[in-house]
């Protein structure tokens, strides 16, 4: 048999080698006792004393007391299963770090009765310092989960499982229930399009020796819908490489996606030019189709390229300065406009609205911008018509107001030649002025244009704006193509202006190179057109006023000296006032109202019958056939409407007193005619004869009216004048030449 004392010390060596107490406690006599360990885990000195209420549980942490003493009773408990088992914190009795201990003991029962627990303690604090460590790292991570709108999976690839937080739930419908956390139920709701892809991919990772994967794709929710998602994963490597589990994020960009293609239509839809780019380099990173229009180059001539090599040589120090305070970072909101220069070289105007801002620790930049290059030029053209029209004013010849208007068309359009062609009724061209020619053309553009032009005129009397882009392309199109090619000249807009209908004036505007004109171009060159013939018609109507004004001053200083004659002629000898007051007044209305016709035609002309009629009408008494008036039209010039209308007055006033005027039944024929002798000139023969009247005695003397019916006419107008005193009626006969009833001096 062994040695119990040897077999005590093995036993005690082997528990001390373990770092475990002992524990022994004795229930009749309430002792407690401790091995050294027990004592040093408890701070316990080696003699000190040892109970169970002053040592044991005044030990404990404050919070496990109560626990760990209501485990005791209930280990103590003969009917219970007699075993303690608990793990609680020691606040050692001289100082000290908290420590943890495992304790177990059992209960010995003898005779039915328990006597003693006798168990082991043991110290695990590095172990529940652990446990602590990674139930908070747990916690943490649960929380960070529940925080995140991700859908976070942890997939462990050594046994196919995959776990899921808890926005699997909440994002995409699935609750735990319904979730197999395998792999094949995550690539099975896969949209079937992306699938093969996604399968391939994160396959291919780990397999590979790649440490991270993503992939866009839909994701199918429990209601059946999908979810666009972006799926990050990170790998986890044995030592040996091999994998062993992939940890996760699934994120929902259904929304952002959804921004985003909006964000993309409105980009690439707008009706103005948007550029986005690097404001440091100035290199673009995103065009829309609006600016490749607007610069008229593909997205591949600006994308990745600097913006500066669309801005002109000559406007390039304004740009550089913008350009500097971009690259500093300036955020900036500035709307300005500016130049550019088109793919084909052309020149444009654009408005931009240049926007910078900081996002982080990066600037963007955006320009937007809008081709206004017809405004800029209809503002231009805007300017020169009212500095055309001022200037117009100022000029008082024809040929000034050519070259003004043909200068002001040709510099405006920016074309190599202008001018302007007066067209008579007959059809034919004549030039007031030198067509404008830009500088720097050669010898042939000075020719002579009015041929080449005058070869339209058909089309543009039926008021047609010919307007030819490239002569040489579209020759038929034109009516003189060789001509044209003569001088030069490839591109040509002729305007017609038209006056009642009438042809008067051709304005043309050519070009040496092929010109697309525009309905701007064309609209300017008619508002051009209409202030030339502005002009040209205000400058015949102020000579034709000064002619008037001439014309009037003469008038009226002859009209005078016909009223001086006739007031001499009437007051000379007079011996009744009253009579010779009746008599110049009468004669004086006769007068004014031969001038009333002659200002009331277009001309200084009278129609023969309007005269007759006006002299008649104050003695029309509406008895029928009292007048009988008849013969062909004749215009009367001035002089001679005057004299007649004296003379009929004069006739008309002696029928009224004594012939045939003076009694209801009488009557008045006044007839005329043309006739043209062999070889002569053509003649008016009119006849005054009176009817129906007192019986015509020959007057014993003549007096003032008598002389002026006798000598008045023919001495406006030459001839004769015959007066017979018939009995039945005066007879008055004048014949006179044509031309001298349609002289028109006064």
């Amino acid at each position: 048999m062994a040695d119990p004392t040897e077999s005590a010390v093995l036993l005690r060596l082997a528990v001390e080698a373990t770092g475990i107490g002992i524990f022994d406690y004795d229930l009749a006599t309430t002792t407690l006792r401790w091995d050294a360990r027990t004592r040093a885990l408890f701070g316990v000195a080696p003699d000190g004393a040892v109970t169970y209420a002053e040592t044991f549980l005044q030990g404990l942490h404050p919070e496990d007391r109560e626990r760990v003493d209501a485990a005791l009773q209930a280990a103590l408990d003969p009917a219970g299963t007699g075993l303690f088992d608990s793990e609680y914190r020691v606040l050692p009795a001289g100082g000290g770090p908290l420590r943890w201990i495992a304790a177990r003991g059992q209960l010995i029962v003898s005779g039915g009765y328990a006597s003693r627990m006798v168990g082991t303690v043991r110290d695990v604090t590095q172990a529940k310092r652990a446990e602590i460590a990674l139930r908070a790292t747990e916690e943490r991570y649960r929380l960070v989960t529940r925080a995140t709108n991700d859908a976070i999976w942890d997939w462990d690839l050594t046994t196919d499982t995959v776990l899921w937080n808890e926005a699997l739930a909440t994002a995409y419908g699935w609750t735990p229930d319904r979730v197999v956390p395998s792999g094949a139920w995550w690539i099975d709701h896969v949209h079937p399009d992306d699938r093969a892809a996604v399968e391939a991919d994160i396959h291919a990772v780990i397999a590979g020796e790649a440490g991270d994967w993503d992939h866009e794709y839909r994701f199918q929710r429990a209601d059946g819908t999908y979810a666009e998602v972006l799926d990050r994963g990170y790998m986890v490597r044995d030592a040996a490489g091999a994998p062993q589990r992939m940890i996760g994020a699934m994120l929902d960009v259904t929304e952002r996606n959804r921004a985003s293609a909006q964000f993309r239509a409105v980009f690439q839809g707008a009706n103005i030019g948007i550029v986005q780019f690097d404001p440091r380099s100035v290199r673009a990173l995103a065009v829309n189709a609006k600016l490749c229009e607007i610069w008229g180059a593909p997205e591949s001539e600006i994308l990745g390229h600097s913006l500066a090599r669309w801005t002109p040589p000559e406007d390039d120090a304004e740009r550089a300065d913008l350009h500097r305070r971009l690259a500093k970072g300036e955020t900036m909101q500035e709307r300005l406009e500016k130049r550019y220069r088109r793919l084909d070289g052309r020149i444009i105007w654009a408005r931009v609205n240049l926007v910078s801002q900081t996002l982080g620790d990066s600037v963007h930049a955006t320009a937007m911008i809008e081709d206004i290059t017809n405004e800029k030029l209809a503002d231009t053209r805007r300017e020169a018509l009212i500095a055309l029209g001022d200037r117009l004013r100022d000029l008082n010849t024809n040929a000034a107001v050519v070259r003004a208007t043909a200068e002001s068309l040709g510099r405006t359009l920016g074309v190599a030649r202008a001018g302007y062609a007066l067209v008579d009724p007959a059809g034919n061209l004549s030039a007031v002025a030198p067509d404008w020619i830009a500088a720097g053309l050669g010898p042939q553009a000075g020719t002579q244009t009015l041929a080449t032009v005058a070869a339209s005129v058909v089309r543009l009397r039926r008021g047609e704006t010919l307007a030819v882009a490239d002569i040489a392309a579209t020759p038929e199109r034109v009516d003189d193509a060789a001509g044209y090619a003569q001088i030069g000249m490839r591109a040509v807009v002729k305007v017609p202006i038209l006056q009642r209908g009438r042809l008067v004036g051709i304005l043309y505007v050519l070009d040496a190179v092929a010109h697309d004109w525009t309905p701007g171009e064309i609209a300017f060159a008619r508002e051009v057109a209409e202030r030339a013939w502005g002009g040209l018609t205000r400058i015949e109507a102020d000579e034709q006023q000064r002619i008037l004004n001439r014309e009037l001053s003469h008038r009226l200083k002859n009209t005078l000296a016909v009223v001086q004659a006739i007031v001499s002629q009437t007051l000379r000898n007079v011996t009744d006032v009253e009579a010779a007051k009746e008599a110049l007044a009468a004669r004086l209305i006769a007068l004014g109202k031969a001038h009333d016709i002659l200002l009331s035609g277009e001309g200084e002309s009278a129609d023969f019958e309007a005269v007759l009629a006006s002299a008649l009408a104050i003695h029309d008494d509406r008895q029928p056939d009292r007048f009988r008036i008849s013969g062909p039209p004749i215009e009367l010039g001035a002089k001679a409407a005057l004299s007649l209308a004296l003379m009929l007055h004069e006739l008309a006033t002696n029928a009224a007193k004594y012939g045939a005027l003076s009694v209801p039944d009488g009557r008045v024929a006044v007839t005329w005619d043309v006739t043209a002798p062999m070889g002569g000139e053509p003649m008016v023969r009119m006849t005054w004869r009176e009817s129906g009247g007192p019986t015509v005695a020959i007057p014993s003397r003549k007096g003032f009216g008598s002389r002026l019916i006798e000598r008045g006419l023919v001495g406006a107008v030459g001839g004769t004048v015959g007066l017979d005193y018939d009995p039945a009626g005066v007879v008055c006969r004048v014949t006179a030449p044509l031309a001298g009833f349609q002289a028109g001096s006064v």
